[in-house]
């Protein structure tokens, strides 16, 4: 694209800038506006001690500060990047997200980053003024009130109508070779600092799993005593965990439940700067954003006129993330991605979360070689990773990492990372018992009685040992969903399923077979004689 002269010595402007230049050019409006804002609080608290009875000259009657004190340079305020303790431990559930940023050095954002991402905003949405733009950039206008000055003085921006900002034929051109590095438009950035800060301190304050927190999560999910108790002490660990066994008997439901024991919501940034680069964080896929929370918070200090104390809206709280990957994940999945716009790699996503790697072995690449990526994070708990094409961060890896395969394990993982695979869990198929009881669940959720689902299930069993079928836990759901195809508007399971039309579905359910079942570690189809062991396991848990 041809430039005009005014453009390239904008762009040549815009690369130039030194940081601290902007913040030297900015500084008296920042330094008057942190004076009044002293003065706007200290009246604050005369008003209210008045409130309470105290008079003028009690010592506890703080004083308003002469001109000439007005006059002193103040202190620089603490950076409200790094999210102090004492904050995370007040509020709901322990949980608050930092104070907004009344100054562009508070905010931790690069000048250059800032500029960008003002006129990449007004070039999406048309003609702004300040407080729309504020909504957009989730900052204070005291934040970028200077910058958009700034740009407008630079005749990349002009008021079209009164108060409203518009891009300039000139400012039009340089926001398009803006957007080819790098076209993020939303919330502005945190610092790369203040994000892992913030994933540091969530993850020291996490809480251990109790065994009735295990049995509540899977009160509905009949399995092994052995097995929960094996989830909770591997879970408290927050080493990595293996789940491997037959296919079909709950290995998914088991690692997706395991996050319901993180009971606390987490915070997180819209995205972080590095380098001035934007880094995309928060996804909706995996983080569910707590709005209940949010707004609760924000409208707690609403009749608070002043910016302090306010919440810092580029953070976001979020129940804590569950990231699921399986088959189509690849080495080059642990970089920071670039499609117009930065975009944070999984793993980076799950941080004070869940990660889950599912279908090991199934990957279009060696998976063992996307398994050595994860060495180096699971013991330093940091990861190293790479911009596409470019240069490194580290970042934390404070996240549960779960593996999920229904191959051999034993001849799937090389033993570099066998080693660190302290709890390695079988999730076997269930004993009669205990299919049993998630029979009679599924039963008696589509209606059926006691005594109806017990003799459905007694000529279920006997169809199976008949026909040499094996018994998967998943089998129960996917017969009743057969089931309930087969009704008619209105009709209930319950009332209307006969021993035909449940044979009928069973001749066409896709079960496994006894001649189908493959070797895993202490497996009940593994051993010898699968009967005997299943009898023994039925005598010693005393079912």
């Amino acid at each position: 694209m041809a430039l005009s002269a005014a453009a390239r010595a904008a762009l040549e402007q815009f690369k130039a800038r030194r940081p601290g230049e902007e913040l030297e050019e900015a500084g008296e409006f920042e330094e008057a506006e942190e004076l009044d804002e002293v003065q706007t609080r200290l009246r604050s608290i005369r008003e209210q001690a008045r409130n309470r009875g105290v008079t003028q000259g009690d010592d506890r009657l703080p004083t308003l500060p002469q001109e000439t004190a007005l006059q002193e340079r103040m202190p620089a305020p603490k950076s409200t990047g790094a999210v102090m303790l004492d904050r995370l431990s007040a509020g709901n559930n322990g949980l608050f997200r930092p104070e907004q940023p009344k100054t562009l050095k508070e905010s931790g954002i690069s000048y250059r980053v800032l500029e960008s991402l003002i006129l990449k905003t007004i070039k999406q949405e048309g003609a702004l003024n300040e407080e729309q733009l504020s909504e957009n950039l989730r900052l204070a206008m005291t934040v970028f009130r200077e910058v958009l000055h700034s740009l407008h003085k630079r005749e990349l921006l002009d008021t079209p109508l009164p108060l409203h900002y518009d891009l300039t034929n000139k400012g039009r051109e340089l926001t398009a070779l803006i957007e080819r590095e790098d076209a993020y438009v939303g919330p502005a950035p945190v610092s790369f600092n203040a994000y892992c800060t913030m994933v540091q301190q969530q993850a020291r304050r996490e809480r251990r799993a109790s065994q009735s927190d295990v049995d509540e999560v899977f009160s509905s999910y009949p399995m092994r005593p052995e097995l929960k108790r094996l989830l909770k002490e591997g879970f408290n660990s927050q080493r990595v965990m293996l789940f491997y066994g037959p296919p079909g008997n709950g290995k998914s439901l088991i690692t997706d439940n395991l996050h319901h024991l993180l009971r606390d919501p987490v915070v997180l940034p819209y995205a972080f700067e590095f380098n001035a680069k934007i880094v995309q964080l928060y996804d909706p896929a995996y983080h569910s954003m707590r709005d209940d929370l949010m707004r609760k918070e924000e409208d707690s200090r609403s009749a608070n006129l002043s910016t302090s104390d306010k919440p810092d809206r580029r953070w976001v709280i979020s129940s804590p993330p569950l990231v699921t990957v399986g088959t189509e994940f690849k080495v080059s999945h642990f970089e920071i991605s670039f499609d117009g716009q930065y975009t944070a790699p999984p793993h980076v996503k799950a941080n004070n979360g869940i990660f889950i790697f599912d279908d090991l072995g199934r990957q279009t690449e060696d998976h063992n070689m996307i398994l050595n990526q994860f060495i180096y994070p699971l013991e330093q708990r940091e990861s190293i990773i790479r911009f596409a094409g470019g240069s490194t961060i580290r970042a934390p890896f404070l996240q549960r990492l779960f593996l999920s395969t229904n191959l051999n394990h034993e001849e799937l993982i090389d033993d570099a990372f066998k080693r660190r695979l302290l709890y390695q869990l079988l999730v076997d198929r269930p004993i009669t018992p205990l299919w049993r009881d998630i029979f009679r669940n599924e039963a008696v959720k589509v209606g059926c009685t006691e005594k109806k689902a017990q003799a459905l299930f007694d000529l279920l069993v006997k169809w199976y040992k008949d026909d040499a079928r094996l018994i998967r836990a998943c089998d129960p759901r996917n017969l009743f969903t057969m089931i309930d195809a087969t009704l008619e508007e209105g009709e209930r399971a319950g009332d209307v399923l006969t021993e035909d039309r449940f044979r009928l579905v069973y001749e066409h359910y896709p079960a496994a077979n006894r001649s189908d079942v493959k070797y895993y570690v202490g497996a009940i189809d593994s051993a010898p004689d699968p009967q005997a062991a299943e009898q023994a396991e039925i005598q010693a848990l005393g079912l």
